[in-house]
């Protein structure tokens, strides 16, 4: 049976990293073969995107395309393969975080999403909503690359106007960790319900 594919999104310091490994841990508890996953990745595409990053390079084109062709090398190698063989593909990051953040600044939003139109769509999208500032003060030391209050400000409203239209689950996360996370069970328990989904059994390291 074919995996699922999850991705959480939202702007820098919302959570996702911290809700996708609770929900992978989660889920490998209640014996489910999960593979966490994250985006940029660690191919060379992605290296050189966090180094534009570091240097605080910005083009809305260039970096599209960037992220772009990191994502299908990171779908080739790893989101195809693992749902092919039935695993619970949790990705840190995805497409709308390209859709967002490059339609932030100044990509048209529905040309990066065509950009993208090879990777395969997510059974569930999770968009974890926090006010930048709050965002920020998460995140201690030097900024970098899209770290601004003012721009998240346009990244946030991007993921929000998303979530509405395509019906994304929005999820306060301006909460507690554990809230969140709350929040995030119930909705993948929701995708299981309307799915009517038996994952593998076991867990994988």
């Amino acid at each position: 049976m074919r995996g699922l594919l999850v991705a959480l999104e939202g702007i820098d310091g919302a959570g996702n990293t911290t809700q996708a490994e609770l929900l992978a841990k989660w889920l490998k508890r209640r014996g489910m073969e999960v593979l966490l996953t994250k985006e940029p990745t660690k191919g060379a595409v992605g290296r050189l995107i966090r180094a534009r990053l570091k240097r605080g390079i910005k083009d809305p084109l260039v970096d599209a395309l960037l992220f772009a062709a990191d994502r299908a090398e990171h779908v080739a190698k790893v989101i195809a393969p693992g749902m092919r063989q039935g695993l619970i593909v949790v990705t840190d990051r995805y497409v709308e975080s390209s859709v967002a953040y490059q339609g932030a600044e100044g990509a048209d939003p529905s040309w990066v999403e065509a950009v993208n139109s090879f990777a395969p769509r997510p059974d569930l999208t999770i968009i974890l909503d926090v006010p930048p500032s709050q965002a920020l003060a998460r995140k201690p030391g030097p900024r970098e690359g899209f770290e601004d209050e003012a721009f998240l400000l346009k990244v946030r409203e991007l993921f929000r106007l998303r979530a509405e239209e395509k019906g994304y689950v929005l999820v306060d996360a301006s909460k507690g960790i554990d809230e969140v996370h709350q929040e995030v069970k119930r909705a993948f328990e929701g995708l299981l319900k309307k799915l009517g989904w038996q994952g593998p059994r076991g867990t994988r390291a």
